[in-house]
Parts: C-alpha cells; structure tokens; sequence
C-alpha cells in the first residue's frame, strides 16, 4: 500500500472537489496518490473517511510520470537558459564597460572614466584591476575618499603591492600629506616605472599649491616628456611659465594643449590671458568667445570676456560684463582692476577710483592695483597722492624681484631653508599672510625644530 498523507477525516470536507479524484482518472491518480507518490508517511490507523469509490484496481497501478511534472521541467530548463544568456549579456556588457573606461583613461580623461570604472569595481568584487583603476581615476578626479575605498579594495582583491602602494602615497601627497609622501615619490622617480608620468602629475601639482615655482616646472616639464599627448601636462607647464613670467614660453605650452585637445577649457583660458599680456588682443578674444561656448557660465568668465573687450575697445560691453562679474563677487580685485581700467580709457578717472579704493583696502600691496591707482591719480592730478602711490609701487616691484631671486634659490636647492625663511618674513611685510604661513610651515617640515619659522607664524596667526 503506498501510505495515506494525511490523519484527519476533515480533509475530505476542505478539498472536496478531490474526492473521487480517480475516477475515470486517465493518469490514475488522484488527490491521495499525488501527495503519497512525493511524500513518505506512516499509514494512518483509521481510514474510513477515505473515498470508498477509490478504484481499488486503479491504485494498485503503478503511477505514471504526470504531464505536469515535464512542462514544469521544461520551464525550469527554460528559466536555466534565460538565466545563462542573461548572465552571458551582462558579462559581456561589463567587459565593455571596462573596455571603454580603460581607453578612457589611457586617453587622459579620467573623468569620463570614473564612473564606469566605479560601476565595474561594484558589480564585479573579484575583479583587482577594477578596483585599483577605480582608486586612481577617483583620485585624478578629486574624489579623495572614493580612492581610498577602492585601493584598500585592490589590495584586498590581490593587485600588485607595489602599485597599490604608490597609489595610496599619490593620494597621500595629493590630500596634503607631504611626511613621508613627498620623500616616497621622489624615490620612486629614480627608476622607471609604468607609474612615472602620475608621479610627476602629482608632484607638479603639489609644489604648484606651494608655490614652489621653479620645482614645479621642472617636474612639469618631466610629465611633458613623459607624457607628450597629454594637454593637462602641457596646460600645467603652461601655467607654470606664465606665473613665472615667461609669457612667451607659456604661449607655446597652450597652444600644444589646444593642439591635444581643442576644447580644452584650461587652455582656451590660459593662452586668452597670455595673449592679453602679449597684446595680441583680439586672438584673445575669439579664445574667450570659443570658450564661452565651450564653457557657459564657467567661473571667472564675465571678467576674462569684458577684460578682453576692454583690450579690444568695446568699452560699452567690457563695462557691462565686469560689473556683472563684481555683482557676482564684490571681492573680486581683478575684475575691480579690470573695471578701473576701462572706466579710465573711457574718460572717467574719478569713477576708477572709486572702483579702486576698496581693492587698496583689500590689498594695499597689490603690484597691478597700485599701478592701476597711480594712472588714476595722475588723470585726476592728484600729485601727492600719486607720489605716495609710486613710491609704494616701487617697494613692491623690489620685492617682487627679491621674491624671484629667493624663488631661484629654492629652485636649485628644495631643501634649502634661507630663502624660504626670507620669503616668508617678505610676505608677511606685504600683506600676503596666507602665504607667508605656507612659506613659514614648508620650513617646519623640512627642519621641525626651527625656532625663526615658529615666529613667523606666531607673527602671521598670533591666536593659535
């Protein structure tokens, strides 16, 4: 006997359109047989309840394979395949993916390339290289905790140690940490390595943010030559050069970056400002125009438009976008600058001065505001005041060339403390407090100790 699956005599009343399931049952199988030929249970001691009209010769039979169990087989393999092709697409959608994100950023576009890369580490966690690439394009990218989390994911997940570990310095250097960043990267520049040219990049930029000008440009032009098609490289040799006063080398750097790349904004706006000192006004203004384009609504625009319209002698319009840049930023001295000079060139010196006195409040040692003042006073003949003005002009220009001689000095010799102590305390005379601080930490970091460093930032934040 195949067994009774169930004890209670209720069960006839809450299935009753299975009683007598086997009648004429083609199959052979009723309710009962169904459950008893999936499920092993004792007999039950009573079975009165159970239909009498069961064909005794019916459940003597052997049962037979239900057609419902093969569709149900048949649905199962189904849903198996559609699984196996779907995972199949979205291995092949990741492989893509990956693809693309890589190409992106060997083509020096790693903004372009985060996302994807992100969206590989995470749907794929096995993948190493994911990971660390996603490390590094969210570190390219300014995204300094995501590249954290994705190079301890890429150690984890087994990629190299060692690019691991030049990575996470990178970042260590790049979120402002020079002990003992600055010293790794330095050594691993003195063997070659595929990580080269984002050494450089990282360096460039790092002595850049310390004004470390002529440090900077050798490490810039080192990514140059490292990396020839890159026009961030360029673009940063570029800013280097001008801030150097090297308009003419600058003018060169851009216009290698816009060759790279024609949209590059930093270009377009870095050769339009180089131009502008150059006197080639109007190239500059068909830059400004293209980056306009380009960029709408970038930061700094109104002022950089209406400064070249000035150049140009569209003084109407040069006034229109220079005060809707100071309606954007009142603090804004260049553009102040800008505005003064214009106002000046149309016959109103009165109004540039009014325009020019707070940036002389702002900053009273600013070398293209006094300049900007003494053409003003002189117009509005004001002898006195403008003798005061020049002879102010003429402290800063000398100490605009004792800060390029100590500059040189750092130049030749990073670790030399004289000169940055000596830039600092000249500073501080002229006002620059942030800089003077910055001059004054880079000698505590190389010598901890130096008590002359100490005093000049007790001088410059006398409440910490």
């Amino acid at each position: 006997m195949v067994g009774q699956a169930v004890t209670s005599p209720n069960h006839a009343e809450l299935w009753p359109s299975f009683r007598g399931a086997g009648k004429g049952n083609k199959t052979g199988l009723g309710f009962h047989g169904l459950v008893a030929a999936f499920i092993r249970v004792e007999p039950m001691a009573n079975p009165k309840w159970y239909d009498e009209s069961m064909n005794a010769e019916t459940a003597q039979k052997p049962l037979a394979k239900p057609k419902n169990l093969l569709l149900a087989g048949l649905i199962v393999l189904l849903l198996l395949a559609i699984f196996s092709l779907w995972n199949g697409l979205e291995s092949l959608r990741w492989g893509w993916r990956f693809d693309r994100a890589k190409a992106l950023l060997a083509g020096h576009d790693p903004e372009g390339a985060y996302p994807l890369l992100d969206r590989c580490a995470l749907d794929n966690s096995s993948s190493a290289e994911a990971a660390f690439l996603a490390g590094r394009a969210a570190r390219m990218t300014g995204r300094l905790d995501s590249a954290k989390t994705w190079l301890d994911q890429a150690r984890g997940r087994g990629w190299t140690e060692v690019a691991v570990e030049i990575e996470q310095a990178l970042l260590g250097l790049q979120a402002g940490m020079v002990v003992p960043y600055q010293a790794f990267a330095e050594k691993c520049l003195e063997v070659e390595q595929p990580d080269r040219p984002r050494i450089l990049e990282v360096l460039t930029r790092h002595h850049l943010r310390r004004l470390e000008l002529p440090v900077a440009r050798r490490y810039a032009e080192d990514w140059t030559r490292a990396e020839a098609d890159n026009p961030m490289a360029w673009n940063q040799l570029g800013t280097l050069e001008f801030r150097s006063g090297d308009n003419k080398k600058a003018e060169e750097a851009y216009r290698k970056a816009l060759a790279l790349d024609q949209s590059s904004t930093a270009a377009l706006e870095g050769l339009a400002v180089v131009l502008r000192k150059l006197r080639q006004s109007e190239e500059a203004l068909l830059l400004v125009r293209k980056l306009e384009e380009v960029a709408p609504g970038r930061p700094g625009l109104d002022k950089l438009v209406g400064a070249c319209l000035g150049d140009c002698g569209q003084t109407d319009q040069a006034i229109v976008r220079l005060r809707r840049a100071l309606a954007d930023n009142a603090a804004d001295n260049e553009a102040a600058i800008e505005l003064a000079r214009v106002l000046l060139a149309t016959g109103a010196p009165a109004d540039a001065r009014k325009v020019l006195q707070p940036v002389m409040a702002r900053a009273p040692f600013d070398r293209e505001a006094l300049e900007a003042m003494a053409g003003t006073l002189e117009r509005m003949g004001d002898r006195d005041e403008e003798a005061k003005v020049r002879a102010r002009l003429e402290g800063v220009r000398r100490d605009q060339k004792s800060a390029d001689a100590y500059l040189a000095e750092i130049g030749k010799d990073p670790r030399a403390i004289g000169p940055r102590l000596s830039l600092a305390e000249l500073l501080w005379k002229n006002g620059l407090k942030a800089d003077a601080s910055r001059w004054a930490e880079s000698v505590l970091e190389i010598q901890p100790t130096n008590e002359a460093a100490k005093a000049i930032l007790q001088k410059v934040r006398p409440a910490r």
